[in-house]
């Protein structure tokens, strides 16, 4: 059977699959060789080439092989080195180098945006939004000698990454090795991205004078839950400004510091309806986007933004590989978090083909666990099946040609079929009957007993 007719099969039967191999192929390639010579400093390109590293690495991320030896084992003959060696080239790679992956795959991803017809989202008119937020990489196992005698659990490092609003992507990651080093150690980093109309989003863990002043001072605006410990001073009255579906909104001007040239910012006081996890009944924020740009009440729904990417960091959780419990040492842990956020922008790809080809209500009911499913289980057939060369022949080269292709495998998809599960209403929990310690009970005799009571 020739490779046509293969690819044809796999179109007809997982459409999902030869979607997501399309845009890896378009992100994941040999250009990004030349990323890792602009952003290396120590590492080089030996027999191990960095686009074949990133490739097996990312097929981790996507759960198509379960750990680096699999890895190694299949892209053994692309890597033509030893597994000590493969590992070395994984342990070492270089934080800058695995930024550098996140920022280019998220560039790649908005030029197949383009041609998609995707329409770019604007929480708020006249700027660019973004949420930036941590996340702590998991324990890992005490395979390392410095930590097989500790009780403690090791801690691989922190990624601070910035999610944005318009496309959906995360187009920044901002590495620490250090597990123990603070989130706002990146700030300054933060800072040199930020662009003039540039909006910010950001908790209470970044509400940072230094951090707000740089920002106001770049020509960039800012939405920022106050941490406590930032008093400031009033300079006005509190005066009520409307209602939103949380709570009553309040509004006045709060210096940073009682110094005359102090910044002064627009401090929003939500009074919830209902009090937060922790028990606080007030939600303050700070901004300094313009009265005549956004009202008090906008800002404070516009705040609720950020948990976009709570909601991506728990599609990177619960649908892909982000972390790995064997992966101990920190450079390996981030890079593949970063090629994880890879795998993320181009879902958000994926996404934006079944959009252009089927109903928006239907796509937004689909469930994420079974579409990765669905993408995992038969992408080792459709990589054996067509191999690389025959891919290459296959796919289109062009930006517009790959959308065209996207299109014509997403109206294949059978949307439909991958709706969520909705479950009914929770039941109360039943209070449990003591039983003697060490004992056990019957199943059956317990079900015989219900029928005979009935």
């Amino acid at each position: 059977m020739s490779a046509q007719a293969m690819l044809e099969r796999f179109m007809a039967k997982h459409p999902l699959a030869v979607m997501t191999r399309t845009i890896l192929g378009e992100i994941i390639d040999e250009r990004l060789d030349d990323l890792f010579e602009q952003h290396r400093s120590r590492q080089y390109d030996g027999a191990i080439k960095f686009s074949t590293l990133a490739l097996s690495i990312a097929e981790i991320a996507l759960g198509t092989i379960p750990n680096r030896c699999q890895a190694y084992r299949q892209y053994a003959a692309e890597l033509q080195a030893s597994q000590a060696a493969y590992y070395s080239k994984c342990n070492r790679s270089e934080p800058r180098v695995s930024e550098a992956v996140v920022q280019y795959s998220a560039q790649r991803a908005a030029e197949l945006l383009a041609p998609l017809e995707f329409v770019p989202w604007e929480p708020l008119a006249g700027y660019r939004c973004f949420t930036i937020d941590g996340n702590h990489l998991q324990q890992t196992e005490k395979r390392l000698k410095e930590t097989r005698g500790l009780c403690a659990a090791p801690l691989p490092g922190t990624v601070v990454a910035r999610y944005d609003h318009q496309t959906g992507l995360f187009d920044r990651a901002y590495l620490l090795e250090d597990a123990h080093a603070q989130e706002s150690s990146v700030l300054a980093r933060v800072v040199a991205d930020a662009q003039p109309r540039d909006l910010l989003i950001a908790d209470r863990h970044f509400c940072i004078v230094g951090f707000v002043e740089q920002l106001a001072a770049r020509g960039s605006c800012f939405v920022i839950r106050q941490h406590g410990r930032l008093v400031g001073e009033s300079r006005g009255k509190r005066r009520f400004v409307g209602r939103t579906a949380t709570g009553e909104v309040y509004e006045e001007a709060l210096a940073l510091s009682s110094a005359e040239d102090a910044l002064v910012l627009r401090q929003i006081v939500v009074v919830l309806t209902e009090p937060t996890r922790d028990g606080a009944q007030e939600l303050r924020l700070l901004s300094n986007v313009p009265a005549a740009d956004a009202e008090a009440c906008a800002l404070a729904e516009l705040y609720h933004q950020r948990w976009e990417i709570e909601n991506a960091f728990h599609v990177l959780t619960m649908t892909l590989t982000c972390e790995s419990a064997g992966n101990c040492m920190p450079r390996a842990a981030l890079l593949q978090f970063c090629l994880a956020l890879v795998a993320f922008n181009a879902r958000q790809v994926l996404l934006a083909a079944l959009y252009a080809e089927h109903a928006e209500e239907d796509v937004a009911a689909m469930s994420q666990y079974q579409v990765a499913r669905d993408i995992v289980t038969p992408m080792d057939g459709l990589l054996t099946a067509v191999d690389d060369e025959e891919w290459r022949r296959l796919a289109p080269r062009t930006v517009v040609g790959l959308a065209k292709f996207l299109r014509q495998v997403s109206s294949r998809v059978k949307v439909k079929s991958y709706r969520k599960s909705v479950r009914g209403p929770k039941k109360p929990a039943i209070k449990r009957t003591r039983c003697i310690a060490g004992t056990h009970v019957s199943t059956a005799k317990l079900r015989k007993g219900r029928r005979s009571r009935r």
